[in-house]
């Protein structure tokens, strides 16, 4: 890189529940996107954490303001929080130029997963069902199960996800459940 070269500025933003920083050690190694900020590095591009919470918006602002770019690691809705306030400030420091990686109005025109089962027909499709409420999930779910025999991917059951309280048990009628390894976090599996 010569002198005139700008080095570009782009913020790993991720919500402060998910993965909270650790006092006293550096936030990037220590975070479970380290891989994201190695590769950038080694690229030469300067990657700068940026954990959010709702009530640390004002300096998240802030802070996204002064970069290139954002790419946004935050889930729509994970352990009862949601991206209510978070959207319109992406929306926003885009607006002043700051590119951000999952714009909050193309995730609204694509919608939560509803893209899979929008696109269920095509080769790359799959048997996808869509459940617009938690008690249309209750209600269908355990009956199609049944039906069908299909269980849930091993690969979604290792994940936080399957920790939210479910309407459908696996207990139920029907139901069957063979998970038994436990769930670890990423930072449980490398070394600190």
């Amino acid at each position: 890189m010569n002198d005139h070269e700008a080095v570009l500025r782009i913020g790993i933003l991720w919500r402060a529940e998910w993965d909270p920083v650790v006092e006293g050690r550096p936030i990037a190694e220590n975070s479970k996107l380290y891989r994201v900020f190695a590769a950038l590095a080694a690229l030469g591009v300067d990657a700068a954490p940026v954990v959010y919470s709702d009530d640390g918006a004002e300096a998240v602002r802030e802070q996204l303001l002064g970069l290139d770019g954002v790419l946004v690691w935050v889930n729509p809705i994970q352990e009862g929080l949601d991206r209510s306030k978070l959207d319109p400030l992406l929306a926003e420091v885009a607006a002043a130029g700051v590119w951000v990686s999952a714009h909050p109005e193309v995730i609204l025109k694509l919608g939560t997963k509803e893209v899979l089962y929008c696109t269920r027909e095509l080769s790359c499709g799959t048997d996808t069902h869509l459940y617009r409420t938690l008690d249309e999930l209750a209600l269908e779910l355990p009956s199609r199960l049944s039906a069908s025999g299909r269980r849930v991917s091993r690969s979604w059951r290792s994940t936080p996800l399957r920790r939210l309280r479910s309407p459908v048990s696996a207990t139920q009628p029907g139901i069957r459940s063979r998970y038994s390894e436990p769930w670890r976090s990423s930072s449980s599996r490398r070394a600190r």
